[in-house]
């Protein structure tokens, strides 16, 4: 299933920038507009059986179709081996793939394109709210502002935890755009980075927006370096650190969980005194 669902988020990448639509027409070949017959359409298969080219004009298929394909399909396999691992419910891994999903097409639009695609983020931010409401248990850990509410209702207080990762996750990356903005007198971060994690804390709760607000400037660091030297250009894509960031904390969230709280108990401590 994840790679069947990679190819068609290669077609979202292609298409959703490019403003065409994702129905119609069939897919087809940029070069010589072909369309693409179902059994050359196969994800990963007809792309070796083709050994890399189209039938038609014979011109290379980029390798980013195939790997897409296979990331799809890899991360698909990891969150159903580890939402079992964890005995969630299946709404929780069709949120989680849900997420996969949307970051993927961020991830390689802003690559391209440098922006995050309005398509994706003003879907996902409600869909993420929606979901929360459907599926209350994707807000079931500790303290996810649940203690905080006087309804009592399980649904609505997920729906709160979700719209409190949202504000969080996204005020947090905004925060850090205006002061990049003032400290270097020109755009530090777009805001499409800002919807991006707004749609991600709507997913993940405002606890593992924090620690994926922490975890990918190391990402930008090792990897966003490199890139600065060979291209000589200080633009790069934040998207996918993000994205990266944010697949990291989901498989590790209990350890990330417990390192929120520990700072959290810190600076309570620092604020309030020892004295509760």
């Amino acid at each position: 299933m994840g790679l069947a669902i990679g190819s068609f988020l290669n077609v979202c990448i292609y298409r959703i920038p490019r403003k065409k639509s994702l129905v119609s027409p069939r897919s087809f070949c940029p070069i010589c507009q072909t369309q693409v017959c179902w059994y050359d359409n196969i994800p990963v298969l007809s792309y070796l059986l083709l050994r890399g080219h189209c039938r038609t004009c014979r011109t290379k298929i980029s390798l980013r179709y195939p790997l897409i394909e296979l990331l799809t399909g890899s991360l698909f396999t990891l969150l159903y081996i580890f939402v079992q691992y964890r005995q969630e419910s299946l709404c929780v891994l069709v949120g989680y793939l849900a997420l996969c999903c949307a970051l993927i097409i961020s991830t390689f639009v802003d690559i391209e394109f440098l922006v995050i695609p309005n398509e994706i983020t003003f879907v996902g931010i409600p869909l993420a709210f929606l979901f929360s409401v459907v599926c209350p248990c994707l807000h079931n850990e500790p303290d996810t502002l649940r203690n905080f509410t006087l309804m009592g209702i399980t649904r609505l207080d997920s729906l709160i935890a979700s719209l409190s990762g949202a504000l969080v996750g996204g005020g947090l990356i905004f925060l850090c755009s205006v002061v990049g903005k003032w400290v270097f007198r020109k755009e530090a971060m777009g805001f499409g980075d800002v919807k991006l994690m707004g749609m991600v804390g709507g997913m993940v709760g405002w606890k593992l927006a924090v620690a994926i607000f922490f975890v990918a400037p190391f990402f930008g660091l090792f990897m966003g370096i490199p890139v600065l030297l060979m291209k000589k250009t200080h633009l790069i894509p934040y998207g996918p650190f993000l994205s990266l960031a944010t697949l990291v904390c989901i498989f590790f969230q209990d350890y990330f969980l417990r390192i929120v709280d520990l700072y959290f108990q810190v600076f309570t401590v620092l604020f309030t005194g020892f004295h509760t």
